[in-house]
């Protein structure tokens, strides 16, 4: 299981990582939660262990003196999940809109997405949680777990990114996914106050984020992949240095600037073909497209 998921890993996109840390986190619980039961057995004080040592520790919450002590939890809570539903729902949506987003708009937007709309929605959380405690059924010290935010955002952004792109829905058929995108976010405006445990005010603040996100992309304003290029500078400080640079030195001719000329050319025709092939997904959906077209769509969003 071990060799597979490191298969998975090297080879497989941002969302089947994605995917395989929030398993890996979710498998990790259980795996500490059945050693807590071990050993302590079955009554109070394994579930009081427990959450002691582990969840309070990855769940993040909307007390600020608490968060303060635990400011990581803002990015820890968007990959834990103590339900198996939870969990399943959460990954089957990040599987559908994230293959979708990843092909058009590539992995690392995605990335800069996921994170950017779970701490929106976490945000939005936490400041509604302090001013109108109990809004959700929970008061200002209440936690939140969860990828719900984040992939809310994901869908949300590629939906209103293409909006009129056709996907295929069990029974109903083909619909455009800005329909099935407001489905999800009227749910939440709904849930809210109904006291379900749901943090539904997170998922909306997710939601606005994506929203918001491929509006300013095509205003040529790239919040989600500018966010991740600061997250590799400040990782790249943080390792320290990398030793000397190779020293390229380049030579300017007739033939190079031949060569720019061909290239701009090429970056013409290449943009032409991706635009053909976002016309084909409006017109008959991500399904109908080819592998070729599929994999010149991707390469394309991660080029």
């Amino acid at each position: 299981m071990l060799d597979e998921f490191k298969r998975q890993w090297r080879s497989g996109s941002v969302v089947i990582r994605l995917i395989l840390i929030n398993v890996a986190v979710f498998l990790a619980l259980v795996a500490t939660y059945l050693l807590m039961l071990i050993a302590a057995g079955s009554g109070p004080l394994a579930e009081a262990m427990r959450d002691f040592y582990v969840m309070q520790w990855l769940r993040s919450t909307a007390d600020l003196h608490l968060l303060m002590s635990r400011p990581w939890t803002v990015i820890t809570y968007m990959f834990t999940h103590t339900g198996v539903w939870h969990l399943f729902w959460n990954m089957l949506l990040l599987y559908f809109g994230g293959r979708l987003f990843e092909d058009l708009l590539g992995g690392r937007r995605l990335l800069g997405n996921y994170l950017l709309g779970g701490l929106s929605g976490f945000a939005l959380y936490a400041v509604l949680s302090n001013l109108m405690p109990g809004l959700n059924g929970g008061a200002a010290g209440s936690a939140i777990l969860g990828a719900s935010a984040g992939v809310i955002s994901v869908f949300v952004g590629i939906a209103a990114y293409q909006p009129h792109m056709l996907v295929n829905v069990i029974i109903i058929g083909p619909v455009k996914l800005m329909y099935v995108a407001a489905i999800f976010v009227l749910l939440d405006f709904v849930g809210i106050g109904s006291g379900d445990g749901v943090a539904h005010e997170a998922h909306i603040g997710g939601a606005l984020y994506g929203l918001l996100a491929a509006q300013q992309l095509r205003r040529g304003n790239d919040w989600s992949l500018g966010f991740v290029n600061v997250l590799d500078k400040a990782f790249g400080f943080l390792r320290g240095k990398r030793g000397p640079r190779m020293r390229v030195e380049k030579s300017f001719s007739r033939a190079a600037r031949k060569s720019d000329t061909d290239f701009n050319a090429a970056k013409k025709n290449k943009q032409a073909k991706v635009d053909a092939i976002l016309d084909k997904i409006s017109r008959s959906g991500y399904d109908s497209l080819s592998k070729e077209e599929k994999d010149f769509l991707f390469k394309a969003g991660n080029g």
